[in-house]
């Protein structure tokens, strides 16, 4: 059950995807195989499988901030992501300092993607989507897995909830709402978004 991926198809400003963040064995059980990836994004403290917590929730944005900026400067994610693929964060540095010749910072390049993201949860909230919309199925709470060695798992709609507080705690959103608060759309550059959402 990868419990921080069902966080990310409830967030998602454009519906659940699978390819909006890292999936949750590389920073549980496969996290030695990765670490080395992972490190450099903040991310050393691996997690128990089936866990959703802060560290999980910071797992679950960090990698979905990287996604979020590989779609902004056009590189491929079955060639370059923070785990798994081919490239990972050191060499998409190296990627985009040699095509665009600025001497960006992996930081540099995860606030981009951090700034596409708040831009897309801000036209969502311009267009009346709120807190009520990041939601999941009810079944994935109530109906178990069926076979195989998941039988039985189910989301925990308390522990999802909490993680929900959470990640908008970490990411400087509105925990009513949902929304980006001014202060994150101004430290994003983004006080024009704020201005045009009245905030």
């Amino acid at each position: 059950m990868k419990r921080s991926l069902a966080l990310i198809y409830a967030i998602n400003p454009f519906g659940a995807d699978h390819m909006s963040s890292d999936h949750d064995p590389s920073y549980e059980n496969d996290f030695e195989k990765y670490k080395d990836r992972l490190a450099p994004m903040g991310l050393n403290r691996p997690q128990e499988p089936q866990s959703l917590g802060p560290e999980k929730v910071k797992f679950a944005r960090k990698t979905q901030h990287l996604h979020s900026m590989l779609d902004s400067v056009n590189l491929c994610q079955f060639a370059c992501g923070p785990s798994w693929q081919l490239y990972g964060p050191k060499e998409i540095v190296k990627i985009v300092q040699a095509v665009t010749g600025w001497n960006v910072t992996l930081e540099e390049l995860l606030t981009v993607g951090e700034r596409r993201l708040n831009m897309m949860r801000a036209f969502n909230a311009r267009e009346g989507i709120t807190r009520d919309q990041d939601k999941l199925p009810k079944r994935f709470f109530d109906k178990g897995l069926d076979g195989g060695p998941s039988d039985g798992w189910k989301v925990n709609k308390a522990e999802f909830e909490a993680a929900l507080d959470e990640y908008y705690k970490q990411s400087g959103w509105d925990r009513e709402t949902g929304t980006p608060t001014r202060q994150t759309l101004e430290r994003l550059s983004l006080g024009w978004v704020a201005d045009r959402l009245g905030l």
